[in-house]
């Protein structure tokens, strides 16, 4: 017998943090694996604006993508000092 009841759903976010802010890097060259889940996970967003945070700074030069497979994209930091 079951006693957990309904599960509440948690939503993201569709607010995209500043993508410029020093947190915002500074955490982001804290992770080993830039993925669209972590980015996620770490700013309570939804997985479409993740992805779409990823791709500006990809254009930007501030992260790269090192490998992907069908369903995954792993990005890392550049060496670049202009971003």
């Amino acid at each position: 017998m079951s006693t957990q009841g309904p599960r509440e759903k948690i939503i993201g976010s569709v607010d995209m943090p500043d993508i410029n802010s020093k947190e915002v890097l500074d955490v982001l060259k804290g992770m080993k694996a830039i993925t669209a889940t972590g980015v996620a996970t770490r700013w309570n967003l939804k997985i479409s604006v993740a992805k779409r945070m990823l791709n500006m700074l990809e254009e930007k030069g501030t992260i790269k993508m090192v490998t992907r497979s069908s369903n995954l994209k792993v990005y890392q930091m550049t060496d670049s000092k202009e971003a």
